[in-house]
């Protein structure tokens, strides 16, 4: 079996000598046996990176969890063959990560005078990296927002929780859009790895109308009575670049217009043949019920998409929000 890649080794060392620095300098405050035990477990992986063996599950030889010697570089074992202690440990970290992923989403239905909103979110695992964000403001406008961080499971669902956190500070400084945009990423750019990014569609969607952003995210659809349109991208992903620069888009929406916004969980879903879901697909399937509310008009997307898959799972988290004009 393969060991632990090269990139990820080359990450990992230098994390790992600097904690072996880091147990010498406090060696003369904590105990001596401890301080020595803890360098034995540095010294034991810095000899599994030099013959080659770092990454590979002792008992069964098999790669160990990437993400899981991310968090921690002294991993041993794979998530088959952790202690009976260790899986409980295991098993309880999960189930915290989903009860405050479940407490970081919005109420799944916001209405206001002008505007009702429905989303559905479905992680491809435990939890997700998926972000979905409804905020009323004051008066009769909505602050939303769909988006995709890199990386799958905890610790993609930890740079969410750090995303909508960023964006919800924000959000109470009552900032226009392209401000709160051009905050949000530098916050994200300078606090995340530079490994990772997340795509984004964020609006406000007021009497007025709606003011969109796409930061590199999927083309939202936005449907009116006898045509669909698509919105394409105006900004990089937030996080690549510090300073990245955004632009707004406004759209005017009659009584009965949606706007569609979801991850691309949706548009490339597989069948059995490896075809995807597409977004041509997804125009077809808004097209035909967009005259329904936005609860029906969601369920209906997602019934066709699990009919295409035909039993086959999700490969990736789906999130799919529906902004729809009442009045």
């Amino acid at each position: 079996m393969q060991a632990a890649t090269a990139a990820l080794i080359h990450e990992m060392r230098p994390k790992i000598l600097e904690r072996k620095l880091r147990l010498q300098a406090a060696a003369r405050s904590v105990s001596a046996e401890y301080v020595s035990d803890l360098l034995a477990e540095v010294d034991d992986t810095l000899r599994r990176i030099e013959d080659g063996s770092y990454g590979l599950c002792e008992t069964c030889h098999d790669p160990i969890e990437a993400h899981r010697l991310e968090r921690n570089p002294f991993e041993r074992f794979c998530l088959d063959h952790l202690t009976a202690d260790e899986l409980v440990a295991h098993e309880q970290d999960l189930t915290l990560a989903t009860q405050i992923q479940a407490r970081l989403l919005p109420a799944r239905d916001i209405k206001t005078h002008t505007w009702e909103t429905h989303y559905r979110y479905e992680p491809a695992g435990v939890v997700g990296g998926d972000y979905c964000e409804i905020v009323a403001s004051g008066g009769d406008s909505l602050f939303f927002a769909v988006g995709d961080v890199t990386g799958k499971g905890v610790a993609a669902s930890l740079l969410m929780t750090h995303l909508s956190a960023i964006f919800r500070s924000l959000l109470s400084l009552d900032l226009p859009l392209t401000e709160v945009m051009t905050r949000a990423n530098r916050l994200f750019c300078e606090s995340t790895p530079a490994t990772h990014y997340a795509t984004l569609v964020a609006g406000r969607a007021a009497e007025n109308g709606v003011e969109l952003c796409n930061a590199g995210h999927c083309r939202p659809l936005v449907l009116r009575r006898g045509k669909t349109e698509q919105v394409d991208s105006s900004g990089l992903p937030l996080g690549l670049f510090c300073e990245g620069r955004y632009t707004i888009r406004q759209i005017q929406l009659e009584a009965g217009d949606s706007l569609v916004l979801y991850s691309d969980g949706i548009t490339e879903a597989q069948d059995s043949a490896g075809d995807t879901f597409d977004e041509d697909r997804l125009v077809h399937s808004v097209e035909n019920c967009r005259e329904h509310d936005a609860m029906a008009l969601a369920n209906n997307i997602l019934i066709e998409v699990a009919g295409f898959r035909d039993g086959r799972s999700a490969q990736d988290d789906m999130t799919l929000l529906i902004v729809r004009r009442l009045a």
